[in-house]
């Protein structure tokens, strides 16, 4: 989608000099103290641009501890997620390599994650640059609700992502401050994330319902039921809505070939792509991509 002025400078006033086309790859959600940005479908242009910097300060969560941006020092269970902090004005830039890693990267004002940090007592400890700390996966039932409030842009929205930033926020800081927090997540919910983000990652690559099951060591017909429950759908029907949603964003780019863009997400084949677009959507890849080119910049 294309951003108007508006929130191109909030994204501004977070990011930095960042320009639209730098956010052609990247899921934005964006609240007035608090964003979240995530590569969807490849590199953000700005977080790879040499040197660069953020006005605010930022908190970049790996789903994976294999993730190749940062080098990892310290253990991380299962049942959390790695995070790595990043103060205001520290020159730092992610390096282009074959694939791209999804992350999820938060953004909090200068001033507002300041003024939080306060009340902790222990403002020093929360401005430190480049440390690592485990948040507990819970941390996902905030960030999901955040992001499906944006999009939602209900009445009230405003008010709703505030309050849902300050939690993010002070969720945050409690862990980067090692305050011992009780989980939100039970055991079964966050199995079921670890498959979505699996997912998320590795949408364009091969994939059946005993593979994931496997990844969570469990039985098949246990994670169909579990995954229906928490997301409504089955595995590999929300693994078809997630490929036609990523070649949405990709259809947006001109330079993109149709076909091309098939195959990346993981269809065998462009017809079978092109009616799974068109179940999800109403039209056809094609047409989707000749409206999108009539829209005025």
């Amino acid at each position: 989608m294309r951003r108007n002025q508006n929130e191109l400078q909030k994204i501004q006033k977070l990011v930095g000099d960042i320009k639209e086309s730098d956010l052609r790859n990247v899921d934005c959600y964006v609240g007035g103290k608090l964003a979240l940005f995530i590569p969807s479908v490849g590199f953000c242009g700005y977080a790879v641009k040499p040197r660069h910097i953020h006005p605010a300060y930022s908190f970049a969560l790996f789903f994976s501890k294999n993730q190749s941006i940062f080098p990892v020092h310290i253990d991380v269970p299962a049942d959390h997620y790695l995070v790595t902090f990043i103060p205001p004005g520290v020159p730092h830039e992610e390096e282009i390599k074959d694939s791209f890693v999804r992350y999820i990267a938060i953004f909090i004002a200068r001033d507002y994650y300041e003024r939080e940090l306060a009340f902790y007592n222990r403002r020093s400890s929360g401005t430190g640059g480049w440390q690592q700390f485990l948040v507990d996966a819970g941390i996902m039932v905030y960030l999901k609700r955040f992001m499906a409030e944006y999009e939602g842009n209900l009445p009230g929205c405003e008010k709703v992502l505030g309050g849902l930033g300050s939690v993010i926020t002070h969720e945050l800081i409690r862990n980067l401050l090692a305050i011992d927090a009780p989980p939100v997540f039970a055991a079964d919910r966050l199995d079921i994330e670890r498959v979505a983000e699996h997912m998320q990652q590795h949408y364009g690559e091969k994939s059946s319902v005993a593979g994931l099951a496997k990844l969570v060591n469990m039985s098949e017909s246990n994670l169909i039921r579990l995954f229906n429950k928490e997301k409504g759908v089955a595995p590999m029907e929300y693994l078809i809505r997630l490929r036609v949603d990523k070649a949405r964003k990709l259809l947006m780019n001109p330079d993109n070939r149709i076909t091309e863009i098939s195959l990346q997400c993981g269809f065998n084949s462009a017809s079978h792509f092109s009616a799974c677009f068109a179940k999800r959507f109403g039209i056809t890849p094609r047409q989707y991509r000749n409206m999108f080119a009539k829209r005025p910049k």
